[in-house]
């Protein structure tokens, strides 16, 4: 595959819910506790990092009134509730005490009954716990959200040499998750806070450069956008092509389809563009290879 690489001129990639039966409180205006629900969701502002931020949605039932949140990191949250209940003979009693805590630390939101919230959380590096009490109520509700944390492996440039787009290179830094050494990413590859990650598999391949480690690319965003004779302008976005075909054997192997990473951190990538348009993505360009080539 290096071969190619120095051909480049110049050295310029709905759930479905269960069914239910009526109970108690199922009817608007009739539950009789109150009682919050907790969701994340990736941001949609486009001025937000879903590495690092995310939205909350507390769901409430009629009888609400106020409900608190708490964030705190893990371990924080572990060592609190161990302290309570060193031999996990106290868990109830732990909990209730991080109930407590959550209602008297915690941020307030005042609702109307049932409602939906939504609050954008920033800044977050490392594991968090989110967690929610209706006032009212005895019951904690939470959920995790690990924000990612990156550090440099080498420097160095970013080919992927599409016309359709304004620019072919971009020199950038290859980084590693601090939390998952298999989770990489090319800082700003497609501009500034546009990075490209990819998690290396637990699977070889060779070729007369030697051996490199196989890797997924999940779609992700870029910052460009493009007409197609179908309309537009769409959003460009990128995945591996195993993502686009459904079908994982594309990538998993040396099928001619498949991204590498070498010893070096030399990388290939064969990246389905694609034009997002809503209800589906409609894969425009496959067949250039895109590289990263470090300094």
């Amino acid at each position: 595959m290096k071969k190619y690489i120095y051909a480049i001129p110049a050295l310029m990639m709905a759930c479905m819910l269960p069914a239910c039966t009526a109970e108690e409180g199922a009817e608007p205006g009739t539950d009789t506790t109150p009682a919050v629900t907790v969701y994340t969701y990736e941001p949609s502002d486009e001025n937000l990092n879903p590495d690092n931020d995310v939205t909350v949605r507390f769901a409430t039932n009629s009888a609400t009134k106020e409900v608190a949140y708490l964030v705190e990191k893990g371990d924080d949250v572990e060592a609190f509730l161990k302290g309570i209940n060193p031999n996990g003979e106290k868990e109830n009693e732990a909990e209730q005490a991080y109930v407590d805590r959550v209602l008297q630390n915690g941020q307030k939101i005042t609702v109307n009954g049932a409602e939906s919230v939504d609050v954008n959380l920033t800044g977050l590096y490392g594991p968090y716990v989110i967690s929610a009490v209706a006032v009212g109520s005895r019951d904690r509700k939470s959920m995790t959200f690990t924000g990612l944390d990156w550090e440099n492996v080498t420097s160095g440039t970013f080919h992927y040499r599409q016309t359709f787009l304004p620019v072919s290179t971009r020199v950038c830094n290859l980084q590693v998750c601090t939390t998952n050494d298999k989770l990489f990413r090319i800082e700003n590859a497609f501009g500034e806070g546009y990075s490209m990650k990819f998690e290396l598999l637990d699977a070889t391949a060779s070729d007369e450069d030697g051996t490199y480690t196989l890797f997924r690319i999940p779609l992700q965003k870029t910052p460009w956008k493009i007409n197609l004779t179908s309309g537009g302008p769409y959003p460009i976005v990128v995945e591996d092509i195993g993502y686009w075909q459904g079908d994982a054997s594309f990538v998993t192997g040396a099928t001619g389809y498949e991204n590498g990473m070498y010893a070096d951190h030399t990388a290939f990538f064969r990246i389905a563009w694609g034009a997002d348009r809503g209800s589906n993505i409609g894969v425009f360009s496959f067949e250039t290879p895109s590289f990263f080539i470090p300094d």
